[in-house]
């Protein structure tokens, strides 16, 4: 039987792509990533560990996160190609099917169950992964060898894999899987809809009131804005975590954070208190990177709240 190659179109990185909740899904055999995350992403995850630790870098440098299952029951073995050989590119990997898996890496609570951090070979292309000849599951730093002990998976499990460059990456790189047997053509996921209802009403009257909604959480790494009406509708992914914020010159500003669920429709009713002396709200969220001016990225949707509201109430 001959090897079935699939591939897998490349991702415009973000800095979420940096953090394990931000993990990029790999659904094919082989992915290409033409350039990598600059820096740790938003969140310095992996840290604070002896440079000698066979199990865990250093520290993050410029990391990029993946998910991805196994198709089949197999040995599982990958190869990490660099496009420039002179890229000395270290990973990690991870058993997923642990729940709060991103916070438990965090505080080292899992450990990963594969690593290779040597220094890159440039005789056989600076490769690194895992081979089914290699005898130990981790590679500390330093000279050693490129591939580590491949692994016994079942189908559908689900691993996440961190791939960090120590200096600045010149290019990106490949990944390739060896599934043997080769697995299935990816069957497109059917996404279950669920409709998002908001009524903007005035608290004290409870009567409807024309307002300027962001909306973040319903698209990915994106915040939706919406104006002029006191009803809105719209069809979103099952869920989704949300946080809605609402600005109406004349009124203080509005911030709910909304769980995601199950139910086939969300209903969101939204008070907007007049403004007047005494009456005051609290702007969760604004949350600036170590000790630097620049705001989280999850920050954002806060920020744009406060600049609605006091482009709409400018004297207040």
């Amino acid at each position: 039987m001959g090897t079935v190659l699939m591939a897998q179109s490349p991702t415009r990185l973000t800095q979420a792509n940096g953090d394990c909740v931000g993990s990029i899904a790999i659904t094919d055999s082989i992915f290409h990533q033409p350039e990598a995350v600059r820096g740790f992403g938003n969140v310095l995850e992996i840290k604070e560990n002896p440079i000698d630790d066979k199990q865990w870098f250093e520290r993050e440098h410029h990391s990029t996160w993946y998910t991805f299952r196994a198709p089949v029951k197999t040995t599982l073995t990958f190869d990490i190609i660099p496009d420039d050989v002179e890229d000395d590119i270290d990973f990690l990997l991870f058993a997923g099917n642990i729940p709060g898996i991103c916070e438990k890496i965090v505080d080292e609570t899992v450990m990963p169950i594969r690593s290779n951090i040597s220094r890159n070979d440039p005789a056989i292309g600076s490769r690194c992964g895992l081979s089914k000849d290699a005898p130990d599951q981790y590679v500390r730093s330093g000279v050693g060898a490129s591939f580590s002990k491949a692994v016994e998976v079942e189908q559908g499990d689900l691993f996440y894999l961190v791939i960090d460059y120590q200096d600045r990456p010149r290019s990106g790189y490949t990944i390739h899987f060896h599934y043997d047997p080769p697995p299935p053509p990816p069957v497109e996921e059917k996404k279950t809809q669920q409709k998002l209802v908001i009524d903007v009403v005035d608290a004290k009257s409870g009567k409807p009131v024309d307002a300027n909604l962001t909306i973040e959480g319903m698209v990915f790494d994106q915040v939706v804005e919406a104006k002029g009406r006191s009803h809105y509708e719209y069809d979103m992914d099952m869920y989704r975590n949300l946080q809605i914020g609402c600005v109406r010159a004349g009124y203080m500003f509005h911030s709910s954070k909304v769980k995601g669920s199950v139910d086939p429709e969300v209903a969101v009713k939204v008070e907007l208190l007049p403004i007047a002396p005494g009456e005051h709200v609290v702007l969760e969220d604004i949350r600036f990177v170590g000790n630097d001016s620049k705001p989280l990225r999850s920050s954002e949707a806060a920020l744009l709240l406060l600049l609605r509201f006091m482009q709409e109430n400018p004297k207040v």
